[in-house]
């Protein structure tokens, strides 16, 4: 390995570790502030509405964002039963935290796209001139894959996921009671159905990923919020 190889395999690490430490404390709190919107205050009372990272780390789930690039933090305390309109408070909180990941990958392909409007700026972009400007937009593209990565993976309609937990709002009486009737059994199959997703391209040697598919797709559209801005003012 060269240094070149050497120092993106460290940036990439780097930003794996700033998205523990500076992102998922801000999702998080902004799970807080929506349940509280709604008329639950647990996590504040027990002080998770803040940008500690040390409130919010999950050991295992660090380590897998840290090593694979997608993971979890501690899970946010709250009870439903305290807000005002149960359906509405549950849907508001479930999909504050796809929505807040895409807002910080949008944010990020924002300042990146506004680099891009700067010849100076784009001639250093370069893996044969590592400089500080170069840092910063790698740092921030990393940062933008996962949060797009996690944003996609919470909207997934399997048991766990904040995709579920809408659906479920609205789903009929009759898959409810078929749900709660075998929620073990669900459950136990949500985990490999989400695991084969996981590791359905390294069985495959890449030739089949759906939800490597399903990101691009998202990360594609999203970046199209801000793609336009180096052709208009570049």
């Amino acid at each position: 390995m060269n240094n070149i190889e050497f120092f993106e395999k460290f940036l990439k690490y780097f930003s794996r570790a700033l998205m523990i430490l500076l992102v998922m404390p801000v999702i998080n709190s902004a799970r807080g502030l929506a349940a509280k919107s709604q008329g639950d205050d647990t996590a504040e009372q027990e002080g998770r509405i803040t940008l500690n990272p040390f409130m919010h780390l999950d050991p295992i789930g660090s380590l897998a964002i840290l090593l694979c690039g997608f993971g979890w933090s501690k899970p946010m305390p709250f009870n439903v039963n305290r807000m005002k309109d149960r359906r509405r408070g549950i849907v508001i909180l479930s999909a504050t935290g796809p929505i807040t990941h895409f807002v910080f990958a949008i944010l990020c392909n924002l300042i990146m796209n506004i680099m891009l409007c700067s010849e100076s700026i784009r001639s250093k972009l370069t893996l044969s001139d590592i400089t500080p400007v170069f840092c910063f937009f790698f740092i921030l593209s990393i940062i933008s894959s996962i949060n797009v990565c996690l944003g996609v993976i919470n909207l997934l309609p399997l048991p766990g996921m904040d995709g579920f937990n809408i659906l479920y709002q609205y789903a009929p009486p009759k898959f409810l009671n078929w749900y709660h009737g075998n929620y073990v059994r669900i459950n136990q199959m949500s985990t490999i159905i989400l695991l084969a997703l996981f590791f359905m391209p390294v069985i495959t040697g890449g030739y089949f990923d759906p939800l490597g598919w399903l990101i691009n797709i998202v990360g594609s559209g999203l970046s199209l919020l801000t793609s336009w801005i180096p052709s208009k003012f570049g």
